[in-house]
């Protein structure tokens, strides 16, 4: 099995046809995320999906191949969501979009759980709660002090209470 910087070598190197591979090995978790920040918005979540990978695969010769390919991802696929939710915003409250469309499945008590939360403390909770990811590692991908991810997780805990 390759690793993925050898994929993205490939890509870079013999064809963006490649870029298939790094699709079908992130495509589910991206996804996943994706479904878990927009309160399971199934619609909403398979275009941010779509949006990420195409923009990965446009600016694929940026990639730090020192960091992991799916955070990358996850880093992309969050700057969408906050891409979409500004341009809403001019459009559409924000809550309408959570309510449109929800999936229906094991994780209805997760999404009813997350919906008090904003998009901000929605998204940092997902990570640091669904995805393990450390503080850091979310300063680092929202590109936050530490502080106001510590403060962020804090307040969303006390809306969940």
């Amino acid at each position: 099995m390759q690793s993925d910087k050898e994929i993205v070598d490939l890509c870079l190197n013999d064809g963006i046809h490649h870029f298939e591979k790094i699709i079908k090995s992130y495509n589910n978790y991206v996804f996943g995320v994706m479904m878990r920040i927009t309160a399971g918005n199934i619609h909403f979540s398979e275009d941010l999906t779509q949006m990420a990978f195409l923009r990965a695969m446009k600016y694929l010769n940026s990639y730090d191949s020192s960091r992991e390919l799916k955070t990358w991802l996850v880093q992309i696929a969050i700057n969408c969501f906050k891409n979409e939710i500004k341009i809403m915003n001019k459009h559409v409250d924000i809550e309408d979009i959570a309510e449109q469309q929800v999936y229906e499945n094991k994780d209805d008590d997760f999404f009813n759980m997350i919906k008090p939360l904003s998009s901000t403390e929605r998204i940092i909770f997902t990570l640091k709660y669904v995805y393990d990811y450390k503080n850091e590692d979310i300063a680092k991908s929202l590109a936050m002090n530490i502080n106001t991810i510590k403060s962020i997780i804090k307040r969303a805990l006390v809306k969940l209470k």
